[in-house]
């Protein structure tokens, strides 16, 4: 969500800036992919462990590369399943173009009707987190613990920047893509963590174009910010007081793009939620804090 939240003059200097950067490379693979198609769209996945499955949601512009650091612990407390969504990481985008919560929602559930999974701990972060909540309000029988971190689930969000209102424009956010997607991707990532230093060229290139295409995600950003998500929100905002399932809510306490008074408001809703804040860290807490939000989240499945 927050991704492009950076402000106009700095998108000029990132493009600025791209024909100094020097080649980077991204880190080996820890994990293998897989991959099934769902309604006509291939989705890759990771998958690690045994039991009871534990089903990771990423948001955007990330992958399923956002969990690497929590993976191999998670998957000593169950069958970890962090799939790319479609448009992102190894995935196909969505084969008819459709960006929207529901859509996402669907192919969700349709991609663990897939791997036969029948019940799942859910685990959700950014625009996963509105995705995974549609899928849980609409299969309340499919899934038994939620874990949130650092989400939108209600209408009134932060105002937009000016830079995110100008990438809903055409052809102005095509362009702006085209020429300075990496630099502008590099600086949204950058700002949502408090320790620079685990954002390297490499990393930012592994999630940028694992595929060795970039234009993919160009246009997964774009469709996923031009999206009206309001009737998706509305339908989960309404129905958040319904969840009776055991649910963890973690935030980065220096959150810049998603504040954390939406997790407090997200826990207010969901009736004897968990809340815990993740000190000195910002929107991406797995890049930011992966061993303390490992720690907090096997201690509440442990419980």
């Amino acid at each position: 969500m927050g991704i492009l939240s950076i402000n106009l003059p700095l998108i000029f200097i990132v493009v600025a800036s791209c024909s100094t950067q020097q080649e980077a490379y991204p880190p080996p693979e820890r994990y293998s992919m897989k991959q099934v198609s769902v309604k006509g769209t291939t989705i890759s996945y990771i998958e690690q462990g045994k039991g009871n499955p534990i089903v990771l949601v990423h948001g955007i512009p990330t992958s399923s590369f956002l969990w690497r650091d929590m993976i191999e612990e998670l998957s000593a407390h169950g069958r970890v399943i962090a799939l790319d969504l479609p448009g992102f990481g190894f995935s196909d985008p969505p084969h008819d173009g459709d960006y929207g919560i529901s859509n996402y929602a669907r192919l969700l559930e349709r991609f663990l009707e897939v791997l036969h999974i029948e019940q799942a701990t859910l685990i959700c972060h950014d625009l996963g987190g509105p995705i995974s909540l549609t899928y849980a309000l609409r299969n309340p029988n499919k899934y038994n613990r939620l874990i949130i971190l650092d989400t939108f689930l209600h209408r009134d969000l932060p105002p937009w920047p000016l830079s995110m209102k100008m990438a809903k424009l055409r052809p102005i956010g095509e362009i702006v893509m085209w020429l300075g997607g990496e630099s502008i991707f590099r600086a949204g990532l950058e700002g949502g963590v408090i320790d620079k230093s685990r954002i390297s060229e490499g990393i930012v290139k592994r999630y940028y174009m694992p595929d060795g295409n970039p234009d993919k995600l160009n246009r997964s950003m774009l469709g996923t910010l031009r999206i009206d998500c309001m009737e998706d929100l509305e339908f989960i905002e309404k129905n958040l007081k319904t969840i009776q399932k055991p649910t963890l809510i973690l935030w980065g306490e220096k959150d810049t793009y998603l504040p954390i008074s939406l997790g407090n408001r997200i826990h207010k809703d969901i009736m004897g939620s968990q809340m815990e804040r993740i000190p000195h860290c910002g929107h991406f807490v797995q890049e930011d804090q992966p061993e303390l939000a490992t720690k907090r989240i096997v201690a509440f499945l442990s419980n």
